[in-house]
């Protein structure tokens, strides 16, 4: 196979829009010109700093969850989590350890469950290890409460 077949076949059935928007996405992230400039322009330095390495941790939950639009994958969209009602996401097939939690998605609920999610709710489908470092917990629920457009999540009913 030469060198014009491989790339056929690494790039068959890929759309080229995909892959370019792929590319531009990941060049302004690492240029700094993300579309959260509006965002980071109203943080302190500390903050934005802290903002950032959210959004690193953030690029974890992209594969499963369209992190801040309401596009459903194989997990529920995170846009707007915070503040939102667990399992009620039209169209979307929570589990039922979910819908029956009563829950509403705060910094201290999201806490919770990104620490131990299958032992914390016990029938869930969330595929993802344990998010044991509290400081990568923290920022990654900084970050989705920015993008959210909730500076602190509600106080809410606790599991």
């Amino acid at each position: 196979m030469d060198k014009s077949e491989a790339d056929k076949v690494r790039t068959e059935g890929v759309p080229v829009w995909r892959s370019l928007g792929a590319a531009l996405c990941l060049a302004g992230f690492l240029l700094g010109c993300d579309s959260y400039s509006d965002i980071r322009a109203t943080l302190s330095p500390s903050d934005e700093a802290r903002f950032s390495r959210g959004q690193r941790e953030a690029t974890a939950c992209w594969s499963c969850h369209d992190v801040t639009g309401s596009a459903l994958k194989v997990g529920p969209p995170l846009g707007g989590i915070m503040g939102r009602q667990v399992g009620v996401v039209p169209a979307f097939p929570y589990s039922d350890a979910l819908r029956a939690s009563n829950w509403v998605w705060n910094e201290e609920t999201l806490d919770l469950f990104l620490s131990a999610p299958q032992s914390l709710l016990p029938g869930n489908r969330m595929l993802s290890a344990p998010l044991l470092d509290s400081r990568r917990r923290g920022d990654l629920l900084f970050f989705l409460s920015r993008v959210s457009g909730e500076e602190n999540g509600p106080n809410s009913a606790q599991p």
